[in-house]
Parts: C-alpha cells; structure tokens; sequence
C-alpha cells in the first residue's frame, strides 16, 4: 500500500487468523455492483430461461452421431473444440444431443457458459463471436489483472479483447472508443483505411456511473488505432476527438462488458472486491476517490486489509464479524452509487 495521509495506513501489519477470512471479507470489503453496470450489462432475469439450458444436456438419447468427427480421438476432438469461434460453437452445440453432450463435456465450456453469460450475450448480440474463440474465453476468464496497469481487471474491450480495470476503461488512451462517423471525418481517414479497423455495433442501455441512456446503435471502433492509421501526433489526435472530455467516456462503457476472474488454484469465481475502509477513508477526506476505486481478488484485498486503518477499524467496531459496524457507508450497503 502506497504511503497516504495519517489515518489511511496503519502503523503496523495487521494479522489475523485462517478461519477469519471470510468474517472479514464479508465485513470490509464489498462488491461495486455499479461498476458492471456502467458498461454492456443485462438484468440477470433475461437469463433466467437460458441459463440452466446453456450447461445441461437432455435426458433422452439418441443414435445420431456426429458424422467423421466420430473416427477423431476425443482428446484431439475436445482439442477441435477448443479452437471454434464462440459462434460456431454455440452452432455445433445445437446440432443433435451428441454434440451438445460434448460441448457440455468440456470443462473451459461449463465455466464460460456458468460465469461469464453476460459477455456471451454481448458478443452475440453486437455479432463479434467470430472473433473469439472458446480457448480465448476461457483464458481471459482465468486473466486476474488488467494488461495495462496489471491491478484486478474486471471488464473486458470487445474491441481488443484484453481484460481492463475500471480507470483503465475510462482514462486509457489504449482503451479510448469513438464513433467510426467521428473517427473518419475529424481524423481524414479513407473508407478503405477505416474499414481495417475492428469495429461493433453499440446496444442500447445506460452507460457510465452517470447512467447515461442512449437508445440509438452507432459504429464504434478503437481510436489509439485509428489514431495510428491517421499518422497524425496522438496530443493532436486527441484534441480534435475529444477523448478527454468526460462525456466521450461513455463509448469506451459501450464497447466493454464486465467478466470475473476465475481463480483456477482456489477454484472459486471472483468479482472484484472494493474497500469498504477505503470508501470511509474517501468520506472523511483522507484519500481521493481515484485511491478508493480499485478493485481487488480476495487474497490481494486481504493484503491490503492488512494495512488499511479505516478498514481496520470497521473490523474492530463490528466486534470482528459479529454485526455491521454503525460506520459502514451507505455506498457500500448499497453496493455503489446507482439508485438500485
């Protein structure tokens, strides 16, 4: 933890015990719900009638096979499967009840199909599931931190499909979105130069924590490469696109959509945990906002409960787990700051 203000770090390491983990976790951390929120995101009962269908296989049988894919050896089979595009195999699996049994077979399916149904969705709908592929799924949900500032990541750019923290989505100039109409006009660029550029098709929803709505699609693509097709100086570049303006931040929401991170060691999904000693640091002025915002996996919050005076004393001052400390803000109750 880096050295802020008197009250923020404690003069000395906290320790605690194995089997008070999770008291502590459940008592000074929480999860921002805002956060997947502010991007591509679905009110969960959309899966309600997909979700236990996207993992089970039927009761009944069948006789039909699946044709020469039957003389494969299933190890090299399974390996075949691995590489298909998320479309194809969400196709293949939809074939007859052999293929599905064998697509639900593979573990890296189960997973993707259990925890990461939100980006699935996504994908499907702004019609990029070619572009990835089931290994490339996988991986990326077993990916803890964010390429850039290598802090816990919980989104990932549709665009580049690299997984992001939430200052990296929003501030990055690696990460920046603008629209192809705005990127062609101001930058100069050639149809046939903009048409290299990956691209999607925006979804209508509320974007950014200031839920801005926007109903209408537009093209977005990454500006870092457009910037660079354009050959112009990025500060330049920059300024003629805005992306420093706060209201241009809602395009790198509309291309990005919240993923966890499966921890393969512990075998437990995670989505991020934030501070709660850290949001009551921010209230009484002791750090930024920017220092309460990071995310964390359980054992790196767990490093950094260890010196976080606020979180600290919110433990202490729920007799370690035995009731809410009368401290906890009413953000973090809430789970962020959307309305519900």
């Amino acid at each position: 933890m880096d050295k802020k203000a008197p009250g923020y770090r404690s003069a000395t390491e906290y320790r605690f015990r194995e089997d008070q983990i999770d008291a502590i976790v459940r008592t000074a951390a929480y999860h921002r719900k805002d956060y997947p929120r502010s991007a591509i995101w679905f009110p969960p009962h959309e899966h309600d009638g997909i979700r236990g269908s996207m993992t089970t296989s039927f009761w009944r049988t069948s006789d039909a096979g699946l044709g020469s894919l039957d003389r494969l050896p299933l190890e090299l089979l399974h390996d075949v499967l691995l590489r298909l595009d998320m479309h194809s195999i969400f196709k293949f699996r939809q074939t007859n009840l052999g293929s599905r049994r064998l697509v639900n077979s593979l573990k890296q399916y189960q997973l993707v199909a259990s925890h990461g149904l939100d980006l699935f969705c996504a994908l499907l709908r702004t019609k990029l599931t070619l572009r990835v592929s089931l290994s490339d799924f996988y991986d990326t949900l077993c990916t803890k931190d964010c390429w850039l500032c290598h802090k816990f990541g919980s989104f990932i750019s549709l665009l580049t499909w690299d997984r992001c923290c939430f200052s990296c989505v929003k501030y990055s100039r690696n990460n920046q979105v603008h629209t192809r109409a705005a990127v062609q006009k101001k930058l100069g660029l050639t149809k046939a130069q903009v048409d290299q550029l990956s691209s999607l098709k925006s979804l209508p929803g509320a974007y950014t924590l200031y839920e801005t709505v926007l109903k209408s699609r537009v093209t977005l693509v990454p500006a870092h490469l457009a910037i660079l097709a354009s050959g112009q100086p990025y500060d330049l570049a920059n300024e003629l696109l805005g992306l420093l303006r706060v209201e241009k931040h809602k395009f790198n929401f509309m291309g990005s959509c919240a993923l966890p991170y499966y921890n393969r060691r512990a075998g437990r999904v995670e989505h991020g945990l934030s501070c709660a000693g850290c949001q009551l640091a921010t209230e009484k002025k002791i750090i930024s906002s920017s220092d309460r915002d990071m995310e964390y996996a359980q054992d790196d919050f767990l490093e950094h409960f260890r010196w976080c005076e606020q979180a600290q004393l919110l433990w202490r001052s729920s007799g370690e787990g035995n009731h809410v400390p009368s401290e906890l803000s009413a953000a973090v109750r809430r789970g962020g700051w959307f309305k519900d």
